[in-house]
């Protein structure tokens, strides 16, 4: 199942690598981010079976998410 998150804070190309990386290390799998600069706001796209550990782990990188 695919789910979707608002990731706001993400202001540059490196932000949106981190989070793809960090995904991807936890086992997500259709993983896409793309990454809107002037309003540092990221739309995350992702299968994994526990979406509650993905938003944890990108909190954990100080951003807010919101679905």
């Amino acid at each position: 199942m695919s789910h979707s998150l608002t990731v706001k804070g993400m202001h540059c190309k490196s932000c949106k690598m981190l989070v793809e990386d960090e995904l991807e290390d936890m086992g997500a799998t259709d993983v896409n981010v793309s990454l809107d600069e002037p309003t540092q706001t990221g739309t995350v796209i992702f299968n994994h079976s526990n979406p509650e550990q993905v938003i944890t782990a990108i909190e954990d990188m100080n951003y807010e998410v919101s679905r």
